[in-house]
């Protein structure tokens, strides 16, 4: 007999769903965290079930893109425990964001709360461990309210839901699994703008330069800086990161999101492994000099790079081994199957 589709909070069946070959896709689950700030206090709505929303028509996330999201990963255990990755990080880096659009900010008590209630609330639907998919958890932040002028708003909703998903890249990580991208004269960011908040606006304009980028056969845009169009940024939703001289170096600029995989993977190589790294502006020009190339994120982990084109010339790279011990590393923390000593498991309490 087939499982219900309803699961109670608590419930330690599992989905029936096939965890180990879902794409990077939207399955709703039961439950979803919701808080609303209004009167300068927030107040905790709980766990919600209804996956739609009704906010004022002239709400500033509408008008304006005062709005944030946020995203991060749940993986079960081989010990049959739960664990979030660095939960705190993405609270701080959604409060910075908070900070920027004038918003409140969320109490970090708050949001780790709220993950892990929505998080045990769909246990379900967390993957089982050994699946290669994961439970992507999705923050966001919306200010809303009756309004037309382009002012902050006084209320806001936090909300979290989630999905279960498999890998970001089609194909996963892997020595046969090298991706191609593509060079965009189109800008990501503005200099001194947002680039380094995760505000939604920031992703909207990625939509033309991405989707050219795979009409032409690429799996994604890489960015340029706004202002020379001479330095490497971001590609797509991810970080740039490559070794030249042995040393592992990712770029430095202020448009560019501080992501939590990336800022994790330079401790990774700097005090497991003993490499050098650096963050400093990388020339497109440079990428000649390169030993060899990757991306990397919440959603794509780590994706080595193959293949960069630019009009008419290209950069090809071979797999290195060093990604894959990179990748290897992360992943036995985030997923329990080693041994954490940054302390960055956060276990859900399920």
């Amino acid at each position: 007999m087939s499982q219900p589709r309803y699961y109670f909070p608590g419930d330690r069946r599992k989905a029936d769903l096939d965890f180990a070959n879902l794409g990077f896709d939207y399955t709703p689950c039961p439950y979803r965290f919701e808080a609303v700030f209004q009167h300068g206090v927030w107040r905790v709505r709980g766990l919600v079930e209804d996956t739609d929303m009704r906010i004022p028509e002239g709400s500033q996330c509408l008008h304006y893109g005062q709005e944030l999201f946020e995203g991060m990963k749940v993986h079960s255990g081989p010990d049959g425990r739960v664990y979030a990755f660095r939960p705190l990080e993405n609270a701080r880096r959604l409060n910075q964001g908070a900070r920027y659009l004038c918003g409140p900010e969320v109490p970090e008590e708050l949001f780790v709360r709220g993950i892990e209630e929505v998080a045990a609330a769909n246990l379900p639907y967390i993957p089982p461990h050994g699946s290669g998919a994961a439970l992507y958890v999705r923050p966001f932040y919306l200010g809303i309210g009756h309004n037309v002028g382009v002012k902050p708003a006084k209320r806001y909703v936090f909300r979290i839901f989630v999905t279960p998903v498999g890998p970001y890249f089609k194909g996963g990580f892997g020595p046969d699994q090298g991706k191609d991208f593509m060079v965009s004269r189109l800008d990501r960011a503005a200099p001194q703008g947002s680039g380094y908040v995760k505000a939604g606006g920031n992703y909207a304009c990625s939509f033309t330069p991405g989707q050219e980028a795979k009409d032409g056969g690429f799996v994604e845009a890489l960015y340029l800086d706004p202002r020379e169009h001479r330095y490497i940024e971001e590609i797509g939703a991810a970080n740039f990161l490559g070794f030249r001289d042995g040393v592992l170096i990712t770029p430095k600029s202020q448009s560019v999101l501080r992501s939590i995989t990336r800022i994790s993977l330079l401790e990774i190589a700097s005090t497991s492994f003993g490499w050098s790294t650096e963050e400093r502006k990388i020339a497109l020009d440079e990428l000649g000099e390169l030993e060899s190339a990757a991306c990397c994120g919440t959603a794509a982990v780590i994706s080595w790079i193959s293949r960069i084109a630019d009009a008419d010339r290209e950069w090809l790279f071979d797999f290195d081994e060093r990604w894959q011990r990179l990748y290897d590393s992360l992943i036995d923390i985030q997923t329990g199957r080693g041994e954490d000593p940054y302390g960055w498991r956060h276990e859900i309490p399920v």
